[in-house]
C-alpha cells in the first residue's frame, strides 16, 4: 500500500509542475530514486538499474518506466494504475551491448513531442545514467541538450506535510529507544558487535506501537576508541573495557522517513578535555536551536553556532545541519557559511556537532522541526552527557 494518500502525491505532482513551467519544461525525467518514491510511492531499492519517472506539464499523474522484474512491487507500493507503470525487457540488463535507456527513451518519446525535456543529472542515483547511456539517451529522444532539472524535486521535498511529519516524529521515538537500549547495554566484557545489534534491532522493531521501517542508511555509525574520532565509521570485533567512547549516529525510519540522532557515550569518567569539548558542543548547538525559525537564513543558523563555540577553542571545519527527512538527506538547505536559503516554516533538519580530530572525538544531534514560531526536537533524550 502506499503510504500516503494519492490526493497528497498529486498534490506533489502539481508542485512539481509549476516548477517546470517555471523553467520552460515541457516533461520532466526524473531518475533520483528517492525522488521516485516522493512522487509515486513506489519503495524499491532497485537504482543499481536504469528506472525514471516521466513527469509531463499537462498530465496529472506521472508514468513509471522500470525493469520488467520490478513492475509488480511497484504495483503494490505505488498509487499509480497498472497502466501507468512500463516496463523493459530483462535482456536489457548485465548486457554489454545493450542499454535499458533505449527502450526508457522509446516509451519516452512515445508521449513527448516537445524537444523541452528536463533531466536531473546529479544526486546519488545519477551513476546509473553514465556518459554511454547518457548518449542513448539524447540520440534516441534526438535531444542535443536537456534541461537542467537538478533541484526540483528537492525544494518541494524540503517542506513537509503534516502526513510527512507524523512519520518522522514516529521514527523519532524509535531511535531515541534505540540509543538508551544502547547506553543501556555498553559495559565492560561487552562485545562492540552486541551492541550493534542491539541497536539494529531496536531500530527494526520500533516501540511496541509504532513499527521499525527501513532505508538506504540502515546501520548505526558507531566509532568506539579513546578519542573516538573516526567518521562514519562500525563496530569492530572488540570488547568494551573501561575508558572507552562510542559515538553513535543513528537514524530509525518510517517509510523511509528518519529522525536521525547521535551522542557520545563514555564508559568511565569522561577526561576534563571531553568535558570541555561536550560544553562547546552544547552552546553551539542551543544557539543555533534557538536561532532557527521561519525568516532566517541558513547561514544565520551557521552563524549563531560559531559565535557560541568558537570560544572554547575547538576545531570543527564540517557543517552542523543540513535538511533531513526522506532517505535521509534530502537535498534542501545546509547550515554552513554563505548559504543564504531562507528558512520556512515545516522544515526538517539533522543538527549535527561533529567533531572528527586527531586528538578530539564527539558528537551530538538531533532532529528538529520549524515550527511557525521556532524549532522544537523530534527526541526527548538527555541532552547531558551520557556516561555509563
Amino acid at each position: 500500500m502506499p503510504a500516503f494518500t494519492t490526493e497528497e502525491y498529486r498534490a506533489r505532482t502539481a508542485g512539481l509542475r509549476r516548477k517546470m513551467a517555471e523553467r520552460g519544461m515541457d516533461a520532466l525525467i526524473v531518475i533520483e530514486e528517492a525522488n521516485l518514491n516522493y512522487l509515486t510511492g513506489y519503495a524499491g531499492y532497485s537504482a543499481y538499474v536504469p528506472q525514471v519517472a516521466l513527469v509531463l506539464l499537462d498530465d496529472e499523474d506521472p508514468w513509471l518506466i522500470m525493469r520488467e522484474l520490478d513492475i509488480h512491487g511497484a504495483g503494490v507500493e505505488a498509487y499509480l494504475p497498472e497502466s501507468r507503470i512500463l516496463s523493459y525487457s530483462e535482456k536489457f540488463i548485465g548486457s554489454k551491448t545493450l542499454s535499458a535507456w533505449r527502450p526508457i527513451a522509446e516509451a519516452i518519446r512515445e508521449r513527448v513531442k516537445s524537444d523541452r525535456i528536463g533531466l536531473e543529472f546529479s544526486g546519488q542515483m545519477a551513476r546509473t545514467l553514465g556518459i554511454k547511456d547518457y548518449a542513448v539517451l539524447s540520440e534516441a529522444l534526438r535531444i542535443e541538450k536537456f534541461i537542467d532539472a537538478d533541484g526540483l524535486v528537492s525544494s518541494l521535498r524540503a517542506i513537509k506535510s503534516p502526513a510527512e511529519l507524523t512519520y518522522m516524529e514516529q521514527a523519532g521515538k524509535i531511535a531515541d529507544r534505540a540509543m538508551m537500549e544502547a547506553k543501556e547495554l555498553i559495559a565492560v566484557g561487552v562485545r562492540e558487535c552486541d551492541v550493534a545489534a542491539a541497536v539494529q534491532h531496536a531500530l527494526t522493531s520500533g516501540t511496541a506501537d509504532i513499527p521499525g521501517g527501513h532505508g538506504p542508511i540502515s546501520m548505526p555509525n558507531m566509532a568506539v576508541g579513546w578519542p573516538a574520532n573516526m567518521c562514519h565509521s562500525k563496530w569492530g570485533d572488540g570488547v568494551y573495557r573501561i575508558n572507552t567512547q562510542t559515538n553513535f549516529e543513528m537514524g530509525a525510519f518510517r517509510h523511509r522517513y528518519v529522525a536521525a540522532v547521535s551522542r557520545s557515550i563514555f564508559l568511565g569518567e569522561p577526561p576534563a578535555r571531553s568535558r570541555h569539548v561536550h560544553q562547546a558542543c552544547f552552546d553551539g548547538w542551543h544557539a543555533a536551536f534557538e536561532t532557527l525559525r521561519p525568516g532566517v537564513r541558513s547561514t544565520d543558523v551557521e552563524q549563531a553556532f560559531r559565535q557560541a563555540f568558537k570560544p572554547y577553542g575547538v576545531r570543527k571545519e564540517s557543517r552542523m545541519g543540513y535538511s533531513i527527512g526522506l532517505d535521509w538527506v534530502d537535498g534542501g538547505p545546509s547550515f554552513i557559511e554563505g548559504d543564504e536559503t531562507i528558512i520556512e516554516e515545516n522544515m526538517t533538519f539533522h543538527m549535527l556537532i561533529g567533531i572528527w580530530e586527531k586528538t578530539d572525538g564527539y558528537i551530538f544531534s538531533e532532529t528538529v522541526h520549524v515550527g511557525r514560531n521556532g524549532a522544537r526536537s523530534l527526541s526527548n533524550l538527555s541532552r547531558d552527557m551520557f556516561v555509563n
